[in-house]
């Protein structure tokens, strides 16, 4: 099979990409509305009586807490295990997880440590899930396709987590508190389901560079590869800027737009809109353009945005500000997926992303409590600004760091991927 961007005849995903990456995608749309009616469902009821400012804090970093507790031993399991079933395991584990939730809210109420330990679970099972796909997408995605892949799987992710799932979440919430526990449940057992069919991904035969799935060749490959490392350290400190603004996204929203609290929401509509666009376009933007530029542009735009957030008082440049933001983070994030699924080693990949994952989660802990800290002794407006200005720095790292044609499509000959 030969494979090429812009071949008419291969212009659309169900063409292009073939039944497993249809089936991962759908799976990952459905999971993720899903997903979207548990954010907006759980913030509700841990505020309904008495409402607390700390126990929502608590819920919050509960869900932030697997991405650096468990994502280096979710990417072992990824390098161990057949990757497909890890997907249905992390379907199957949130379904129990919420048909608990939903039961003991149908006959009595949860506790806001309960709520907290749910939030937690669930972070578990999406760093699974997430490990395990971004693993597989090579096996069941050309090379050439991977950025268009990850695009589209990034676009679904938006829309069903930002757009459909919070309203519905909402709405199910007033007719019955119980409700978007268990509506969340059938989405992630309807996509386990369909994630049975994938074909088999069984791990990779022992090598001289992998001889069996531990952190120590993962951490050798690592160290040793300068794109990784660098890339590694740019996400870090990406993940930490962006976690701080947002963390005072509702105080730029209320006191340097002077604008009502209602704001807020519409304002991560904003952002949504904008990383959803940047999914939809991230494949040909990629063909275009080589992925040094690329993600050193997008960073580069990303801190623009966080400074002009931090300095006007306009609403429309605030508008424009949110939405390059979230197409800005997007391709990002985007192209430094590529980039890795392109760099490491098919019998690596999962422990290597475990490490990314694991960068990401702490940069994003330390940069909400770091923002918070700033934000107190200073104003949200100046924990953007210096975001924004940090950001600049990690522009010039990922243009002299990152090698020429580092993650870029690869020449003809590459393997084959599962259909």
């Amino acid at each position: 099979m030969v494979w090429r961007l812009g071949d008419s005849t291969r212009d659309t995903m169900t063409s292009r990409f073939g039944s497993a990456y249809r089936r991962l995608f759908t799976a990952n749309a459905l999971s993720a509305v899903g997903t979207g009616m548990t954010v907006s469902a759980v913030p509700l009821l841990a505020s309904i009586t008495p409402p607390s400012e700390l126990l929502l804090g608590v819920i919050a970093a509960a869900g932030l807490l697997p991405g650096v507790l468990l994502a280096v031993p979710a990417g072992v399991l990824a390098d161990r295990y057949d990757r497909g079933r890890m997907l249905v395991v992390a379907d199957v584990g949130r379904a129990a997880v919420m048909i608990v939730g939903a039961v003991a809210l149908l006959i009595g109420d949860l506790p806001g440590i309960v709520l907290a330990a749910i939030t937690f679970l669930i972070g578990a099972g999406d760093t699974l899930f997430v490990t395990a796909a971004q693993s597989a997408l090579p096996s069941f995605v050309a090379p050439a396709d991977l950025d268009d892949a990850n695009g589209h799987l990034q676009a679904a992710d938006n829309v069903g987590s930002e757009f459909i799932g919070p309203p519905v979440g909402s709405l199910l919430f007033r007719l019955g508190t119980w409700i978007p526990f268990l509506a969340d449940a059938v989405s992630y057992a309807v996509s386990a389901a369909l994630l049975l069919r994938l074909p088999r991904t069984p791990p990779p035969a022992p090598t001289e560079l992998s001889p069996r799935p531990t952190m120590a060749p993962a951490w050798a490959y690592f160290r040793s590869t300068r794109a990784l490392v660098v890339l590694a350290g740019s996400m870090l400190m990406l993940s930490l800027c962006g976690s701080a603004v947002l963390a005072m996204l509702v105080l730029l929203v209320r006191e340097r737009l002077d604008l009502d609290a209602g704001w807020f929401g519409p304002a991560l509509t904003v952002v949504a809109c904008g990383a959803t666009v940047a999914g939809v376009v991230a494949g040909r933007l990629r063909a275009r353009v080589p992925a040094r530029w690329a993600i050193a542009g997008a960073v580069a735009l990303n801190a623009c945005t966080y400074i002009a957030l931090g300095t006007t008082r306009w609403w429309p440049v605030a508008v424009v500000a949110l939405f390059v933001w979230g197409f800005a983070v997007t391709m990002g994030n985007i192209t430094s997926v590529g980039i890795r699924q392109r760099v490491i080693p098919g019998e690596l990949i999962g422990r290597v992303m475990g490490i990314f994952r694991a960068a990401l989660g702490a940069g994003g802990v330390i940069g909400a409590l770091g923002g918070g800290v700033l934000g107190r002794a200073t104003s949200a407006g100046t924990v953007a600004v210096v975001a924004g200005v940090l950001q600049f720095p990690v522009v010039v790292a990922l243009l002299v760091g990152l090698p020429r044609g580092v993650g870029d499509v690869p020449q003809a000959g590459a393997p084959e991927p599962i259909r």
